[in-house]
């Protein structure tokens, strides 16, 4: 009976706590509490477990027709461009699909749910490539690299180009192309952006001073409008299905400029009513807005790491108050 008693004693322990080392001759235990599962505020509810794994799945995306869900994963146990893959998961259905392996990351859909765009990075430089949910394979929107590394690729309805991101000598630069892949333009500084499902303009983040701040871009003007500053890096952001609300990640850093926290955040199109969605311990990010009402995200909710790191991240949803 005592050996039973230390056993559940010892298993109790072990579903709350992690020990994370010994001090010296002393045997001195550090624990760690571990959150298994993000904290919504008042403005948001029906917080829900998309994915679990041990893997870290980031970035996820709903297909316009609410169907379908594609995110990237990243394999730590793998090395270089073996590390990352796109997963698709039906949305009402068990279990994932792996889509596309090796290199394949930052899916986002076409606007017919059929197929999508994102970076492949087995090449030497990594490029823009597409491919469609029932045939899978490999299609370069252009064969070559446009910069050091091309990604962050969408569908900009608005003006029927391609937006995305690269890497022009040390700066991330705003780029977009014809669907063919030519007629290759850069637009200016900036990372992240993500176009308005109907407007000639889209949202990105780019650094002001020491922190990342999120702008609109209006592409019949030139004008870049800033909507967020402060101590904090804003970063992510995506438009909601009627480009009404803008859904972005809030970071906190220490003095070091190390990270201390991540969470999910909801703004109107002019950088008013700020809402936050997520607290607690959990660190939340890469949200984007579903057309069935949710907003996808990714948390590292059951994280065992002592310094709260990306260990382990799966998919969540919740539903704003708006």
């Amino acid at each position: 009976m005592k050996k039973l008693h230390i056993l559940k004693t010892a298993i109790s322990i072990l579903a709350f706590s992690v020990i994370l080392h010994n001090c010296g001759s002393k045997n001195i235990t550090k624990i760690i509490q571990i959150d298994l599962a993000p904290a919504v505020t008042p403005d948001a509810k029906e917080l829900t477990r998309v994915t679990d794994d041990n893997l870290q799945n980031f970035y996820p995306v709903l297909s316009p027709d609410g169907k379908k869900l594609l995110y990237h994963t990243i394999d730590p146990s793998q090395i270089g461009s073996k590390q990352s893959h796109i997963d698709l998961k039906t949305i009402g259905s068990q279990g994932t699909t792996p889509l596309l392996t090796e290199g394949c990351m930052y899916p986002s859909w076409m606007p017919d749910s059929k197929g999508f765009y994102f970076t492949y990075a087995v090449p030497t430089k990594p490029v823009i490539a597409k491919s469609k949910i029932d045939q899978g394979g490999i299609n370069y929107v252009s064969p070559n690299s446009n910069g050091d590394y091309d990604h962050y690729s969408s569908f900009l309805k608005g003006t029927n180009k391609i937006l995305f991101t690269s890497k022009i000598g040390s700066d991330y630069q705003l780029c977009t192309m014809d669907p063919t892949g030519l007629n290759f333009t850069l637009l200016g500084v900036g990372e992240s952006p993500y176009p308005h499902p109907n407007n000639k303009e889209f949202l990105f983040n780019k650094k002001v001073g020491n922190f990342y701040q999120i702008f609109i871009y209006n592409l019949e003007t030139g004008q870049q409008t800033q909507l967020t500053s402060g101590d904090f890096d804003y970063v992510h952001p995506k438009y909601s299905p009627d480009g009404k609300w803008i859904v972005f990640s809030k970071r906190e850093k220490n003095k070091a400029g190390s990270q201390t926290s991540s969470h999910i955040f909801l703004m109107d199109i002019n950088g008013g009513s700020v809402k936050q969605l997520t607290t607690g311990n959990t660190w939340n990010a890469t949200p984007s807005f579903g057309s069935d009402g949710f907003i996808y995200f990714s948390s590292n909710a059951g994280n065992s790491d002592s310094k709260r790191s990306w260990d382990n991240f799966d998919v969540w949803k919740l539903i704003p108050n708006l």
